[in-house]
């Protein structure tokens, strides 16, 4: 957008949220990570780690415009009419990543004490996807953000710790 020739008028809102959707995708990406020591019993379980990316690959695809070369484009009208394509696969990435939390992992030792904020946050990205209120869209980005910061101050051990112990508890996991 930056390179074109078009007189293109940049939005916040639309680089906010294309930069948080490249964050959840590069923690997306660093999560997977747990996954390496896990030994798959079965090939549906692999297409529950697929699965997600996929969605998260259309959403990324969907935020990113096609700008002409001539003329003027408009970021922000590119972000309100393109926000169904946007939000609707984030909100299924997160549900189907915590599905396949459930299904690979075990219900047993995931629980479902992250469930009523995986469907939360699933509701909250559908809603986005309809409503054009920018206060709600900015309020949504603000603390998506600011969760995803204090993500990156959870040490990486800690994690790596209970997924260890979740998966040698239940005999799955080869050291």
């Amino acid at each position: 957008m930056a390179r074109s020739p078009a007189k293109v008028k940049f939005d916040w809102l639309h680089f906010g949220w294309s930069l948080l959707i490249l964050v959840v995708a590069v923690s997306y990406w660093l999560g997977m990570w747990a996954y390496v020591d896990v030994p798959m019993e079965y090939v549906g379980e692999i297409y529950f780690l697929v699965i997600p990316t996929l969605f998260l690959v259309l959403a990324s695809f969907a935020i990113t415009p096609d700008v002409p070369l001539l003329g003027e484009f408009s970021v922000r009208a590119y972000y309100w009419k393109n926000r169904l394509a946007i939000f609707v696969p984030l909100a299924a990435m997160v549900t189907t990543s915590s599905v396949a939390d459930l299904v690979i992992v075990g219900i047993e030792k995931v629980g479902f004490g992250s469930l009523p904020f995986t469907i939360l946050t699933g509701l909250i990205l559908v809603y986005l996807a309809f409503t054009k209120r920018v206060w709600f869209h900015a309020l949504v980005l603000g603390s998506f953000s600011v969760a995803m910061l204090a993500y990156f101050f959870t040490e990486a051990a800690q994690i790596d710790n209970s997924w260890q112990t979740k998966l040698s508890s239940r005999g799955r996991f080869r050291a």
